[in-house]
């Protein structure tokens, strides 16, 4: 069942499953979303593999950077 799959495949899942479950730590300990918002990205995170974790991450990026901006002024 496995036997096709070479040591470049293993590695490209491997970082998928890291990138995803990394997203949904970061989302689940994020206190600053409600639980709605948190369903819904979970969701989109694991529906949309790639594009879902990058999306949430590049959202959660550019949300702590609007923060630290709004507590500078």
């Amino acid at each position: 069942m496995f036997g096709n799959f070479a040591g470049g495949h293993i590695s490209v899942l491997l970082v998928i499953v890291l990138l995803e479950v990394g997203s949904l730590v970061v989302l689940w300990r994020d206190r600053t979303r409600s639980q709605l918002a948190k369903v819904v990205w979970t969701v989109v995170v694991i529906a949309l593999p790639v594009l879902g974790a990058l999306g949430f991450l590049l959202n959660w990026a550019l949300g702590r950077l609007a923060d630290r901006l709004n507590r500078a002024h």
